[in-house]
């Protein structure tokens, strides 16, 4: 008959909480790489997005000499010819965009979109991720006295009267945490904003913004104050004076 080996190895239970530890250490570091991978990548694609609407815009700027302007419209809606929009209808100004009438702009539609943007949607509307900044059309919000002195109201900016492009801050996002007031496309609401922000329940990447500045460049910048935004990435009122 045989007999029990009473020093048959096993697991104490000082050794399974030990790998139970280092399972969860493991657990712990596989989602942080994950969550940062994810972050990376919602950064590169709302770079790329960005980076063609501002080939819009130049494309826009061939055609007109000029930003487009908010009497036309939402500025989204104003460049969807210039993204692949092959239609002949044009929305009224200032009017949202819903997904059963506009189908053919599914897919550009996405290039509004920022995967890191967290608010709810309305199902029947396409969301808009991001903003323009008021300087491009002079916006009647007092952008006349933070750069465009003498130009007239609601009018788009000519390109040729910026002085650093590349420090001239066209698009920013703009993340709306509730559906209350949808930032949409086709919708006045959020269409024009300072210098980007931060609702309290929206995620932009980490305290950061993707911005499109008037070369086509984009960059990845710190959510700053709008008068540390305006002072940094307007175009200066001292160098344009009375532009026309």
């Amino acid at each position: 008959m045989k007999t029990r080996n009473p020093f048959r190895p096993g697991f104490t239970l000082t050794e399974l909480l030990v790998v139970i530890l280092i399972i969860a250490v493991l657990a712990v570091i596989g989602f942080t790489a994950t969550r940062s991978a994810m972050r990376s990548a919602a950064v590169v694609t709302c770079s790329n997005n960005l980076r063609q609407i501002g080939s819009g815009f130049a494309q826009h700027q061939a055609d007109f000499s000029r930003y487009p302007s908010s009497k036309d419209g939402s500025w989204d809606v104003a460049l969807l010819p210039y993204l692949g929009y092959s239609g002949d209808r044009k929305a009224a100004a200032y009017t949202l965009l819903a997904r059963n009438e506009w189908s053919d702009i599914e897919k550009i539609a996405e290039l509004f979109k920022c995967p890191a943007d967290t608010k709810k949607d309305y199902p029947d509307l396409f969301p808009r991720s991001y903003s323009c900044v008021p300087w491009t059309t002079n916006l009647t919000n007092g952008t006349w006295f933070r750069g465009w002195k003498g130009r007239p109201y609601n009018t788009g900016v000519p390109i040729h009267l910026v002085d650093d492009p590349a420090r001239a801050a066209v698009v920013v996002e703009w993340h709306i945490g509730s559906v209350g007031v949808p930032n949409a496309l086709g919708s006045g609401a959020y269409a024009y904003a300072d210098q980007g922000g931060k609702s309290p329940d929206a995620d932009l990447h980490s305290n950061r913004q993707v911005v499109l500045f008037a070369d086509g460049h984009t960059e990845v910048l710190p959510i700053l104050s709008g008068g540390e935004f305006i002072k940094k990435y307007w175009p200066r009122s001292s160098s344009i004076g009375n532009a026309n």
